[in-house]
C-alpha cells in the first residue's frame, strides 16, 4: 500500500520547495502516510489498519 501511495504522491505532490511527505507506524501498528503541497492548500493522507483496511483522504482548501 505505502509503496503504491508513495509512487502516486511523488508524481503529483513533491514538485516544489516546501512540499512535504511523511510516513510512520503508530503504536497500534497503523501505517500512516501524509503529504501536503502549496503551503498546505492540498493535503493527502492514507492510513492502513492492521486488519488491512485502507482509508485515503484528500483535502483541498479554496483560495
Amino acid at each position: 500500500m505505502l509503496k503504491n501511495a508513495l509512487s502516486k504522491i511523488s508524481n503529483t505532490f513533491l514538485q516544489n520547495p516546501g512540499d512535504e511527505l511523511s510516513a510512520r507506524v503508530t503504536k497500534t501498528n497503523r501505517q500512516v502516510l501524509k503529504a501536503s503541497k502549496d503551503k498546505g492548500k492540498i493535503k493527502y493522507s492514507a492510513t492502513r489498519y492492521p486488519n488491512g483496511t485502507v482509508v485515503e483522504t484528500k483535502t483541498t482548501k479554496s483560495k
